[in-house]
């Protein structure tokens, strides 16, 4: 009887863990304020549990298809947090990331949300991150095995560019204020892993600041500039200064341009920003972008570009792969003044 007694009680035990941890899977509720996060979220399969993104959020396609459908609310820009929305929400979980969130996660902690938050400063970290979304959802096995196969597949394009020479490349993340990926930056890691050598990046930071000067006085041998559909600009006064992004052909007209290798050369290359800019399942496909446009042949004849493309496919899309976007780093990009 005795024994019977305690097969049963391991049994019911064991019905009421995967019963609890099934059911607060399912239950959980979810607010990401990053389209990094949601894209993490979704790959590992708790769409579901979202109940709150921001209008930048749309990796996957199925994120925008839910919104429509009324089954995930807009919530945010990127600074641009609606509270109330939120607190209308009842999340048990909110996703926050890098310095330009800190006090919006900051708030939401002091209110007694819990708070998943990642800084972007390296692919350990986030890989770590996605480690511990899954935990925190109970989806464990998923995030290893998602962050497995991010590794495997930049691995994979590390090994196509072993071989290759060192580039040196400014990657300028904003033309007005001007800054590139520094040493607290995954983006760094991951120019260096496929053969780049990105200008300053010892300097502390996310993206510490530079000068024109000094870029001439490194002298890149490639320069890339961020684009999304409808970008627009450059903007160099009034309310939108420093919006959108700029041309092949302003970069290649500054002072001393003409001593840049990259302008000498024809290497001012634009590069989707959704996709490299995304500390999540697009950093394999980052990596295998950087390879491709750091390695690439020049060609003067981008330098005559003076108008942003609203669709990349024509202008560069044998090496940039492009998708209909929205500017969500725009914010992002204004905070760095």
């Amino acid at each position: 009887m005795k024994k019977y007694f305690k097969r049963s009680s391991i049994v019911s035990l064991l019905m009421v863990f995967i019963f609890s941890t099934s059911y607060s899977q399912k239950n959980i509720k979810i607010v990401s304020l990053a389209p990094n996060w949601t894209n993490i979220t979704a790959a590992l399969g708790a769409a579901d549990n979202l109940k709150g993104v921001t209008r930048y959020c749309i990796f996957p396609d199925s994120i925008p298809h839910l919104v429509d459908q009324g089954k995930i609310q807009i919530v945010a820009g990127f600074m641009d947090v609606n509270y109330k929305k939120v607190e209308e929400i009842k999340p048990d979980l909110i996703l926050t990331c890098t310095g330009v969130q800190s006090k919006i996660r900051d708030r939401f902690i002091k209110e007694g949300y819990k708070v998943i938050h990642m800084d972007e400063t390296s692919l350990e970290e986030v890989y770590s991150k996605i480690i511990l979304l899954g935990n925190e959802i109970g989806l464990e096995k998923n995030a290893d095995k998602l962050v497995t196969q991010i590794k495997t597949d930049i691995r994979n394009t590390v090994e196509k560019y072993k071989n290759a020479p060192k580039v040196s490349v400014y990657y300028e993340i904003n033309y007005f204020y001007k800054c590139v990926p520094g040493k607290d930056s995954y983006i760094t890691e991951l120019i260096k892993m496929v053969g780049g050598d990105p200008i300053y990046s010892e300097r502390e930071g996310i993206a510490p600041s530079v000068t024109w000067e000094e870029v001439v006085k490194a002298n890149p041998d490639v320069i890339l500039v961020p684009i999304w559909a409808n970008a627009g600009g450059p903007y160099f006064e009034g309310d939108k200064v420093g919006w959108g992004t700029t041309t092949p052909h302003e970069i290649a007209k500054r002072t001393d341009a003409e001593k840049v290798n990259a302008i000498k050369n024809g290497k001012v290359r634009y590069i989707n920003s959704a996709k490299t800019k995304q500390a999540g399942p697009q950093m394999a496909t980052a990596a295998r972008l950087f390879g491709e446009t750091l390695h690439a042949e020049g060609d003067m004849e981008l330098l005559k570009m003076d108008k942003v493309p609203e669709n990349m496919e024509t202008a560069f899309s044998n090496l940039i792969e492009f998708l209909p976007i929205v500017p969500y780093e725009e914010q992002l990009q204004i905070s760095y003044k």
